[in-house]
């Protein structure tokens, strides 16, 4: 609803309330909508229309190809159908973070559970005598494109203060309005932000191809008319004649009227990598927010349409509770010229450029690469694959050392480039100790692997492959020897009564070194089952084993890749730790290998985790933690199918029908939105190899088998996972799958 209906209501209150009329604020009110039907939302819209798509207003709609009922989001019924209350004319003024209340800027008030800040940015105001001529614009909002628009009429000549983005798009466009342009740019740089003297150098001459006189290295002093724009005096003492300006000098975040309420602030709203502010009720999202960007390990801002998206969608379901860290490579796209351009990543300090093939014809690609990791690529009609690809590679961080020859050759493809070699190992308790002998003989052939991926018992083996690079298998044998039983010894006969025997001993005693019977601890003070505990054992054990064969320094910097799987007790959510990302502690491993009702929960920067096997109320007891993890294995299923049907890719072949029917130069500028690119993309077909214990070799696999750690049975294990990984070495594959049965115990190594 708009500002006309809520007035005489001097204060409503909504569970959400979004702060900011762009796309950060609508994908968080489609995400809340979506996962929490029953909850009220509200977006405050500061202007007076409805959210609308920026990236057109510097393209088709300064032209007049695009239209304003093209460039808006959704139509007004699409907010009514929703239920979600959409406030036009809503400016905030304050925040009162103990009343949970937002102050508008009419004296109106409204109340919030949790709060969303998505106020975007304001371009920088130009600081010269004459600023304030008419005829100096900027170009941000959709009011500046049509007061643009409209002044351009009847103009000869135009100036552009600012070649970055924003600025050579616009220059691009008035040029094809008929004007004559000049563009200014202060840096040495054309399109500053790309860091690349090749691109610039590029972007010059198809400038001065159409018309458009580039100076650089040059800023102006001051604007002359009297009361309407007629010229330009630049620093180096030169006159220009103009009758329009464009003021394109960047932009800063919208949060002044949030200071002094204690909500941190610098360069945007701070907020960690779960995009959440110094005030637990209070998120960002988009380009106000200033977050930690893991894949740079530096804080930074993101002024791109498609990281509003992304960062909307997370801060809705963070907001309802789940911790889930933003680590997505954002695509930007624009248009000079008719040359449609992609660029994901950042090129800061990039060392090496690698170009593929001749800029402007397409396919071309420029690939940005410190120490022969990939950080950054601008790219002219690569396809969704090659685009996704790199995305890939940005994100994993991948090392490209050896496909530098590739990387160059013509007509080669990312997407195509040698994989990585991925480690999957999951857990089974004693069955840890198969996968330790299978990496034994791994290791022996030469196979490393890039990454390793582990759940369970499966993180602590991992943990040491990736903390000893190459040469884990001594380390790997001392930790199992610890973790056997000396004097259990399965007789040759009787093996039920030996399932029965091993069962009772390790529910009275544990298992020395890993966990250990609360009773016993709890024995001089209570002398019986107590209903308070979360777990029948304690794994304090462990942790020391961790510390003591886990080299956590070695870990941080080593080139293998540790991901770690965990489910958050109270939110259901799943969470990877990642080795490149977070500093890995035991706490960590043991958070991945947390089994329930066994073990208890481990609490990692404040929050308790389970084992990455299982998936809304944390449990206080034994008794309700076994029925909050049966109740988490049924709801994750349906909420990874509601996930799964946000990427929408039942709808592939209609959108490339529809995208077949549009004229060259359309289809180019559809295939090139990062919406296309994600869900039209086929991934690069993963080789899977498995390493399996199959029960059929070996007579005393059992149920009891997980919770064997008989030295004989940790032995026969090891012994039994060297010769099946031997076995798969013969048949001249190095890319594996460790796993544990065929059955019902699987795990992956893939390329």
């Amino acid at each position: 609803m708009n500002r006309a209906q809520g007035q005489g209501m001097r204060e409503q209150r909504f569970d959400y309330v979004l702060v900011g009329g762009g796309i950060a604020s609508v994908s968080a009110a489609r995400s809340l909508r979506h996962e929490e039907p029953g909850a009220s939302i509200a977006i405050l819209c500061g202007e007076p229309v409805l959210p609308y798509r920026r990236p057109p207003l510097t393209k088709g709609f300064l032209t007049g190809k695009v239209g304003a009922a093209r460039a808006t989001i959704h139509p007004a019924d699409f907010y009514e159908k929703q239920s979600i209350a959409l406030l036009l004319h809503a400016r905030a003024a304050a925040v009162d973070r103990a009343a949970h209340r937002v102050q508008l800027a009419d004296g109106s008030a409204v109340g919030y559970g949790k709060l969303l800040i998505a106020t975007g940015a304001s371009p920088h105001m130009l600081k010269v005598p004459g600023a304030t001529l008419a005829g100096v614009q900027c170009l941000h909002d959709i009011g500046d494109a049509v007061a643009l628009r409209a002044d351009a009429v009847g103009k000869r000549r135009a100036l552009v203060i600012g070649a970055g983005f924003v600025g050579v798009e616009a220059a691009a466009a008035l040029r094809e309005l008929g004007l004559e342009v000049t563009l200014v740019e202060r840096g040495e740089q054309m399109l500053p932000q790309l860091h690349s003297a090749l691109l610039s150098a590029h972007f010059r001459k198809l400038c001065a191809k159409h018309g458009v006189e580039v100076l650089t290295g040059l800023t102006v002093e001051r604007l002359t008319g009297h009361d309407t724009l007629t010229g330009a005096v630049l620093s180096d003492g030169r006159a220009l004649a103009c009758e329009l300006g464009v003021v394109a000098t960047g932009v800063e975040p919208n949060c002044a009227w949030l200071a002094g309420n204690g909500v941190e602030l610098a360069d945007g709203v701070l907020v960690d990598e779960c995009l959440q502010s110094s005030d637990p009720d209070i998120y960002a999202a988009g380009d106000v927010a200033n977050f930690h960007d893991p894949m740079l390990g530096a804080r930074r801002r993101v002024e791109h349409w498609d990281n509003a998206v992304r960062q909307g969608r997370l801060a809705a379901r963070n907001m309802r509770g789940a911790r889930m860290p933003y680590r997505d490579v954002s695509i930007f796209y624009g248009d000079v010229f008719d040359v449609p351009y992609n660029f994901l990543g950042d090129p800061f300090n990039a060392l090496e450029v690698v170009e593929r093939g001749e800029f402007p014809q397409r396919p071309y690609s420029l690939l940005f690469m410190r120490h022969n990791v990939l950080r950054a690529m601008f790219s002219i009609g690569a396809p969704a694959d090659e685009a996704v690809a790199a995305e890939e590679m940005i994100r994993h961080r991948r090392n490209l050392a050896s496909s530098g020859a590739a990387l160059k050759q013509v007509g080669s493809r990312l997407g195509a480039l040698p994989s990585q070699t991925v480690l999957i190992l999951q857990g089974g308790g004693a069955l840890g100790a198969f996968e330790s002998g299978a990496i034994g003989a791994l290791e022996s052939h030469g196979v490393r692997p890039d990454i390793v991926s582990a759940v369970s018992i499966g993180a602590f083996n991992g943990a040491i492959v990736a903390s000893h690079p190459g040469h884990a298998v001594a380390v790997l044998n001392a930790f199992w020897h610890e973790l056997s039983i000396e004097g259990l010894a399965a007789p040759r006969s009787c093996a039920h009564l030996w399932q029965t025997e091993l069962a009772w001993h390790l529910a009275l005693f544990g298992v020395p070194n890993f966990m250990r019977p609360r009773w016993w601890m709890d024995a001089p003070r209570i002398g019986s089952f107590a209903p308070w505990w979360t777990s029948y054992y304690d794994t304090q054990p462990m942790l020391a084993l961790l510390r003591r064969y886990v080299d956590f320094d070695a870990l941080a910097a080593s080139p293998t890749r540790l991901l770690l799987g965990a489910v958050e007790v109270a939110s259901g959510e799943r969470r990877i730790f990642d080795s490149y990302v977070d500093r890995l502690t035991p706490e960590h491993l043991l958070a991945s290998g947390s089994l329930p009702p066994a073990m208890p929960w481990m609490t990692v920067e404040g929050r308790a985790y389970w084992d990455g096997g299982i998936v809304s109320n944390s449990p206080s007891n034994l008794f309700e933690v076994m029925l909050r993890r049966d109740e988490i294995v049924y709801a994750d299923r349906v909420r990874n199918d509601l996930r799964f049907e946000e990427n929408a890719n039942d709808f592939r072949d209609l959108v490339e029908r529809i995208t077949g029917q549009l004229d060259a130069a359309a289809a180019a500028r559809a295939r090139q939105s990062p919406e296309y690119i994600r869900l039209m993309c086929n991934h690069a077909p993963v080789q899977i190899h498995r390493i399996a214990l199959e029960g059929a070799t070996m007579d005393s696999v059992t149920f009891a088998r997980d919770f064997d750690f008989s030295a004989e049975s940790i032995a026969s294990l090891q012994s039994l996972g060297r010769a099946a990984a031997l076995a798969v070495l013969d048949m001249g594959e190095a890319k594996l799958r460790i796993g544990q049965t065929a059955s019902d115990y699987e795990g992956e190594v893939c390329k």
